[in-house]
This record gives structure tokens, C-alpha cells and sequence, in this order.
């Protein structure tokens, strides 16, 4: 315990910031209480109810359920690679001392913006870039009073989490905390391009939504119900697919935004398989082999995805469907890369291939064997004269 005294202080100070957030936000303890008045062109005194009428940690899209799986993550690199962290603690008491300060600059952040004002900043940076702020009925919009705060919390968190595992173990730490910084990085940068360009309005990855929506059509039609397909349709200033499903006196219409048809979880998958295959040692051809497969399995979840909203908005109402789109949605992709993952740990550590190989060696060898037998018992009794 006297050597892992550091590392075990250090990891204290990355998870403390996450666990002051879970309590502030059970208890409804935040910040960010204003909010934007068209008739003053200001910001007010209110109420946050996106903040305190939801606990975020129950929630994946634009919430805070992926910073308990980055803590998971963290925890499960850091007992991996144990020996290795512990001997690497720095020598230098002023690198010690800044990868602490570093480490803790995150729970500054969070102390700051709900009771020391920073919150207040925060929201009129938001309104100076341009994020939404009103709903076409003048309610507060959930782009600035919600979605932007966490977004640019995340960022803050995986800015200062990567310094200070740099500071400390230098580029090894960033490689032996590798898979948790990109889930966490990943997260952040696709909240923030969604809060600043929202509803698809980013074309490059909004392009990509159509092979989504149009298998996820497909599917529909293979189970007998009535589905169009329409593209583009204007949300805003955005052009989206829509697909509406049918069946007897049940519809449900969803515009499909780049978020929605997971393309985040796709460019997550690629992050982490390319980090996971620096550390694994496996044959090139197995690379690729299990690159593509991943690719193609993350695709189809993000498809059963779009099928699962709908079917939820269709059969329990569009509140309903709402709920399990940030709720449950991207749970998919994140659940098909995490096994997908661990089966290839599993085909790797047993080796399952060569002993499928050598099953089907056996199995063919045995058969010929069996074959051979019956050809010369075949032949003896041809060979036999009749009595």
C-alpha cells in the first residue's frame, strides 16, 4: 500500500468529481438556474427544471450515465495494469504535485459552476456561440439549459483526466488508460457537435444516417407493417430522413438525425477497436477479420435501435418513445462494442479457433478413416467368390 499510495490518491481525485455530480444531482443541488429572456436579451434568475426534475445519471443521450462506465472502465485498466502504474509513479514531487492539481481541477470545475458563479459564464458563452436558447413557444430550450452544460462539462473532464495521466505516467499512461479516455473524449465531442450544430445540421455525418434509416426501413417492411421512407425532410435547417411506420390504427413518424442512427457509436467503435488492437497481440489478417465483423455488428445494432424507438413511440406514445431514445438508445451500440470485445478476449485467450480447427480436423480425419474402412469391406466382399 506505502508504493500505490499515489495511484490510489490519484484515482480518488478522477472519481471524486463524479461522485460530487451524483449527489448534487440526486439531490437537486445544481446550478445553472437562469434562463433566457427574448424581451430583455438577457439572462435571468429560474429554475432549471431539465436539471431539477431529472437525475442525468439515468439518462445516455446528452446525460451523465457514460461517466460511471468511464469510472467502471478506468478502474478495470488500472487493475490490469497495477504493476506497471505503480512503478511508473513519478520521481519529481513537482510532477506529483501538478498531476494531482491537474486530477482535481475537474471537481473545481463542478464546485465552481454550482455555487461560485462559473454556471452564469458558462450559459453566456453558450448564447455568444449561438446555441439555441428558445423554443418556437419562447420556453427555455434544453440545447441551453442542458445539453450545452454537459457538454462542455465532459470536455473539461477528459481534458484535464488526460493531462494529468500524462503528467503521471507520461505516454504509457495514456496507452494503459487508452480505451477509457476515448469513451470518454468520444462522448464529449459527439455531445458538443450536436449541441452546436443540433438536428443533423453537421452534414458530413448527417450523410451517413441514410444507410440506417433505409435498412432500418427495410426491416420494418420484411415484418409486414407499412413504412415510407422520405428523404430529405426539413427539420429546421437540417435535412434529415423520416421514416414512418404504420400498422392498423398505430403510427409513429421519426425524423432520423445523425445521433439518432448512432453514427457516434460507430465512430466510438473504431476509436476503441484500433486502441484495443495496439494492445492485443493478434495476427494482422485477425485484425481486419474482426474490424469488419465489428463494423458490420455495430451497424445492425444501431439498426435494431431506430427499430426499438419506433416501435416504442408507435405502441406506447411518443413520450414513451422519447424516454427510451435518451434513456436506453445508446446502450446499443455501447453493449454490442463492450461484447463484441470481450468474445474476442474469449476467442483469443482459449483459443477457440485453432480448437475449432482441431475439432473439424478430428471430425474429418475420423470420417476418412470411416470411409476407407467401408471401401475395403466394400471390395472384400466383391472380391469373395460366391459358395
Amino acid at each position: 500500500m506505502k508504493k500505490a499510495w499515489f495511484h490510489i490518491v490519484f484515482m480518488v481525485c478522477i472519481v471524486l468529481p463524479i461522485l460530487l455530480l451524483v449527489f448534487l444531482d440526486y439531490y437537486n443541488m445544481e446550478g445553472y438556474n437562469y434562463r433566457f429572456n427574448p424581451s430583455t436579451n438577457s439572462l435571468e434568475p429560474w429554475n432549471n427544471t431539465y436539471f431539477n426534475q431529472n437525475f442525468s445519471f439515468d439518462v445516455t443521450w446528452k446525460g451523465r450515465m457514460f461517466y460511471l462506465i468511464f469510472a467502471w472502465f478506468l478502474t478495470i485498466e488500472s487493475a490490469i495494469s497495477w504493476k506497471e502504474v505503480v512503478d511508473k509513479k513519478p520521481r519529481n514531487r513537482y510532477l506529483l504535485a501538478a498531476a494531482l492539481a491537474c486530477a482535481l481541477i475537474p471537481t473545481i470545475y463542478v464546485l465552481a459552476t454550482n455555487f461560485f458563479g462559473l454556471d452564469l459564464a458558462v450559459m453566456k458563452e453558450g448564447l455568444n456561440i449561438g446555441i439555441p436558447s428558445l423554443y418556437s413557444d419562447n420556453s427555455p430550450s434544453d440545447f441551453l439549459h442542458l445539453q450545452w452544460p454537459i457538454s462542455l462539462e465532459y470536455l473539461v473532464f477528459f481534458i484535464f483526466f488526460t493531462s494529468a495521466i500524462f503528467l503521471a505516467y507520461k505516454t504509457k499512461g495514456l496507452k494503459m488508460f487508452s480505451i477509457s479516455l476515448a469513451l470518454l473524449g468520444a462522448v464529449g465531442v459527439s455531445y458538443m457537435f450536436d449541441t452546436i450544430f443540433p438536428f443533423g445540421v453537421f452534414r458530413p455525418l448527417q450523410e451517413m444516417t441514410l444507410p440506417t434509416a433505409a435498412t432500418a426501413a427495410a426491416l420494418f417492411d420484411i415484418l409486414g407493417y407499412n413504412v415510407m421512407l422520405s428523404y430529405p425532410s426539413h427539420v429546421g435547417n437540417s435535412l434529415v430522413p423520416t421514416l414512418t411506420v404504420g400498422s392498423g390504427p398505430n403510427i409513429a413518424s421519426v425524423g432520423i438525425a445523425w445521433a439518432c442512427a448512432g453514427v457516434q457509436s460507430l465512430l466510438l467503435y473504431v476509436l476503441v477497436i484500433l486502441l484495443f488492437f495496439k494492445k492485443a497481440n493478434i495476427s494482422s489478417f485477425r485484425k481486419l477479420l474482426y474490424f469488419i465483423i465489428g463494423l458490420f455488428g455495430t451497424f445492425f445494432a444501431n439498426v435494431l435501435r431506430v427499430y426499438a424507438v419506433i416501435m416504442t413511440y408507435m405502441y406506447s406514445g411518443k413520450e414513451a418513445g422519447v424516454f427510451f431514445h435518451n434513456t436506453y438508445g445508446e446502450l446499443f451500440g455501447f453493449s454490442f462494442i463492450f461484447l463484441f470485445i470481450l468474445l474476442i478476449v474469449c476467442i483469443e485467450r482459449f483459443m477457440l479457433v485453432e480448437r475449432t480447427k482441431g475439432v473439424f480436423a478430428k471430425i474429418t480425419a475420423n470420417f476418412g478413416k470411416a470411409k476407407k474402412t467401408l471401401t475395403s469391406r466394400i471390395k472384400r466382399n466383391t472380391d469373395t467368390p460366391p459358395l
